[in-house]
């Protein structure tokens, strides 16, 4: 604000009488982001150009007066509703009513000084906020994406519980809790938003990428996707294979023991992934129990069997996500990430 104030001072004609705007204009440049502080300090110009425009018509019609005034209001609140001028929508009944009121028998001089200050303001505001070099806050997101993480490995390990020991997850209802993993990888995916923002124009963003790649959390984040999809899936089966009246499942406890193994297995995956850790040998040990959960060929008119024989794909799904069959490494893009 320092640097627009003296630069303020210095401008030529009567624009120098109005040196107060530009520190304010500093002020509206000043976003956390690079590409933050571009598309507001620009939407801030915008809204008060059209404020000014909006008052140099009513000047047309008359002098500042109690109605003129009212309508340059009104209009300004009606303008100010354009989705575009963003953070500038303000402005445009203020920058109106600026000019009538403050700009008064000298509204054009006014006029052009409240504007230019304004930029001037701007652009110092832009040039301060690249040159300091704005850090990239990636660490909101990882912060996020953990959680989720977190989420997934502890819904596994209480669907294990409960085919093991039915009713040992308290009762909770996976339908809501399939619904709060939706709910929070959307605000995961918001927080990787805002992170990828702070990159957007930051000349640390562009030394970091040169140095060894860049990426705020999209690459863990759809692999995340794709796991919370498919846990989803094998607990919808596993809900139509559990009798609510008995409270127990319609499977054989033997059945049941080695699906929970399987899945102890998946969380033991998802969570060595969430280390930077090899999930190959983990993955073929749940494809394996998988391979092994009925000792003999399933009966085409068992339902029973066919749904849990469906639970298993949707589980296998889950762990080649992390360590695909056929290929060489696994429980590396998490590290890439970081």
């Amino acid at each position: 604000m320092s640097l627009s104030w003296v630069v303020a001072q210095r401008m030529p004609g009567v624009i120098d009488q109005y040196p107060y705007y530009a520190p304010l204009g500093a002020i509206c440049a000043m976003y956390p982001t690079v590409m933050g502080s571009v598309r507001t300090g620009l939407q801030t110009l915008a809204g008060l150009a059209l404020g000014i425009l909006l008052a140099a018509g009513v000047l047309l019609v008359g002098d500042p007066n109690l109605l003129t005034i009212g309508v340059a209001v009104g209009l300004g609140v009606l303008l100010s509703g354009i989705r575009r001028l963003g953070a500038g929508a303000d402005y445009v009944p203020v920058g109106a009513v600026f000019v009538l009121i403050l700009g008064g028998q000298d509204a054009e001089n006014y006029s052009l000084g409240y504007l230019v200050q304004m930029a001037v303001g701007v652009g110092i505001g832009l040039l301060v906020n690249v040159t300091v070099l704005p850090p990239l806050d990636f660490r909101s997101a990882r912060l996020q994406l953990d959680r989720l993480q977190g989420a997934v490995v502890d819904y596994l390990e209480d669907v294990a519980g409960e085919l093991e020991s039915p009713g040992a997850s308290g009762g909770r209802d996976w339908e809501q809790r399939n619904h709060d993993l939706v709910r929070l990888t959307g605000e995961v995916r918001e927080a990787v938003d805002e992170s990828a923002l702070t990159a957007r124009g930051n000349p640390r963003a562009v030394l970091r990428r040169r140095r060894r790649g860049l990426d705020p959390g999209y690459r863990p984040l759809n692999t995340l996707d794709r796991l919370v999809f498919h846990v989803r899936g094998f607990t919808d089966v596993l809900r139509a294979l559990h009798d609510p009246d008995r409270r127990d499942w319609r499977i054989s406890e033997e059945v049941a023991d080695r699906l929970a193994e399987a899945v102890r297995g998946a969380a033991a995956c998802v969570r060595a992934w969430s280390q930077s850790e090899d999930t190959r040998e983990g993955a073929a040990a749940v494809r394996s129990r998988l391979d092994r959960l009925f000792d003999e060929p399933v009966d085409p008119t068992d339902q029973e069997g066919r749904l849990v024989l469906a639970a298993a794909q949707d589980l296998r799904r889950l762990v080649d996500v992390l360590a695909p069959p056929t290929a060489p490494a696994a429980g590396s893009t998490r590290a890439e990430a970081r």
